[in-house]
């Protein structure tokens, strides 16, 4: 970790120092340089994001941090998704029954050679052809009241979430139809949630082979001692098997997470905004490509070193728990 932080800081001084004497020979032809119009107002709104943002009173600044909170969610919720279903498939890919196996082994195979942008596009295409709202009044699979569990438009996927209305009352939040819209409950729009499904089904397939080869690489002895204990299989998958698989499998899937990271700025092609939608914006908008450009190395370099810190971390944490007697 030491080598690869002094690694990062030498090319981030190379970098700076290239910027820097970019910048000197920008000022000496009287093209303007420097972050000052960080703070100036944004022309171009941000959407989808965890901070409001108002074009034309809210500042750059708060434009990128909107953009860096888009990325960080989709970034988070696919990772999530990808390493629950990536674990059933890796576990699918062992199982003793034969159609299981066939399942899961063409589901990695098709996965991990289609790219990935072609699943996002495919994603999106198909969320686009859903019903309109308006076409969903009267909708069956309602509960009481006309209350559903979950609607779902060409304007994105609605679902009942628990959590405080506008009176600020505690309770379950329903979508339900409102002329040309969906009101209540938690929305994913449609970008979101094209994004979201390609990035998280296409790294699970990886994420499969990970658990795959990391549980096919423990002693088979440990099968063996825990059946002449007489554990169940799933007793000696969650006890015994997938704590140790977890520290042989932990490095590449530290790489898969950050290669989702990475991935996740595809969103552009969709229209969802990103950090990186967002910056290609700004740099229409204002013209600073030195600045917006070192912005964005920073951001992807910064987050990528703290997910490799945190995961190297829990690595070694983990090392430290099973070396105990």
């Amino acid at each position: 970790m030491l080598r690869q932080a002094l690694a990062f800081g030498l090319l981030g001084g190379a970098l700076f120092l290239m910027f820097h004497l970019t910048a000197e020979h920008l000022r000496a032809r009287g093209i303007r340089t420097g972050f000052d119009f960080l703070w100036q107002p944004a022309t171009t709104p941000v959407f989808d994001s965890p901070l409001s943002f108002q074009a034309g009173v809210d500042s750059f600044a708060k434009a990128f941090a909107a953009g860096a909170l888009n990325s960080l969610k989709i970034t988070a919720a696919a990772i999530v998704a990808a390493t629950l279903f990536g674990l059933l498939v890796g576990l699918g890919r062992m199982s003793g029954n034969a159609l299981a196996r066939a399942l899961c082994g063409g589901y990695v195979e098709l996965m991990r050679n289609v790219p990935v942008l072609l699943h996002i596009f495919f994603w999106y295409g198909l969320v686009l052809e859903l019903p309109a709202a308006a076409d969903l009044a009267g909708v069956p699979g309602a509960i009481d009241g006309g209350r559903h569990w979950l609607l779902a438009t060409n304007r994105g996927v609605h679902l009942a979430w628990f959590g405080v209305d506008d009176a600020g009352h505690w309770g379950w939040q329903w979508p339900r139809p409102d002329g040309l819209q969906i009101s209540g409950g938690l929305s994913m729009t449609p970008e979101f949630l094209a994004l979201f499904i390609g990035l998280s089904l296409y790294t699970a397939a990886f994420v499969a082979e990970i658990v795959r080869a990391a549980v096919e690489a423990l002693p088979a002895g440990q099968w063996q001692a825990a059946a002449a204990l007489g554990l169940r299989r799933h007793t000696v998958l969650a006890r015994v098997i997938l704590p140790q698989a977890l520290r042989i499998g932990l490095p590449a899937l530290t790489s898969e997470y950050l290669g989702l990271f990475k991935n996740s700025t595809l969103a552009v092609a969709i229209g969802y905004q990103d950090f990186m939608a967002v910056s290609n914006t700004m740099l229409t908008d204002t013209g600073q490509a030195v600045e917006v450009m070192a912005v964005v190395m920073a951001f992807y370099v910064l987050v990528s070193l703290l997910v490799s810190a945190l995961m190297h971390a829990f690595e070694r944490r983990s090392q430290r728990g099973w070396g105990r007697p």
